[in-house]
């Protein structure tokens, strides 16, 4: 079995679980297994970070699946859209996850020739903020202003990955319209 790997930016992308809801993933995988696969994408896990740090920590089997993508943006993409269906998100996670989504498509559409043949296209086709203005039933101009706010989140995080933690918990030490040029 190949040793499974934790990506620190994949893993930047979920919130933080609070303790309590931390404590009862645990007593649960404890009391009845993990009954849901840790999903990884090469070795490295895109889905399940929480349950394999509890299996791990308690000797307790998984299992694992393996997604297929082209590239780094395709899997990052598959995080987001998983974490946005599963959570009931803070309005500042939601629109972090939206913007961040966007970017990553049309970084997708972007990519220099020789990257990755198959992530050279938007797979939207041009229409990629319609798309996901639909998608997520806001408007362009709210999918926009999500693209700001996600890029000075990151900002944020290249200096200080806790405040970037911090301002997607739930502690929510810094409102969204403070960022990304809401104001």
């Amino acid at each position: 079995m190949r040793k499974i790997k934790i990506d620190e930016e994949f893993m930047s992308l979920l919130p933080t679980l609070d303790t309590e809801t931390y404590e009862r993933l645990e007593d649960n995988i404890r009391k009845y297994g993990c009954r849901e696969a840790i999903v990884l994408w090469n070795d490295v896990i895109i889905d399940g970070h929480n349950k394999y740090e509890i299996c791990t920590k308690h000797k307790i089997p998984y299992r694992t699946v393996r997604m297929e993508f082209d590239c780094r943006e395709e899997a990052l993409i598959w995080i987001i859209t998983t974490q946005v269906s599963r959570r009931h998100l803070t309005p500042t996670q939601m629109s972090y996850y939206r913007g961040l989504h966007y970017r990553m498509v049309k970084q997708l559409a972007g990519l220099p020739a020789g990257k990755s043949e198959k992530c050279q296209n938007d797979p939207f086709h041009g229409t990629t903020i319609n798309h996901l203005a639909e998608h997520y039933r806001v408007s362009k101009n709210t999918i926009e202003r999500d693209a700001r706010l996600s890029e000075s989140i990151d900002a944020v995080s290249a200096a200080s990955p806790e405040t970037k933690r911090q301002i997607l918990s739930r502690e929510g030490i810094i409102h969204k319209n403070i960022l990304g040029g809401y104001i």
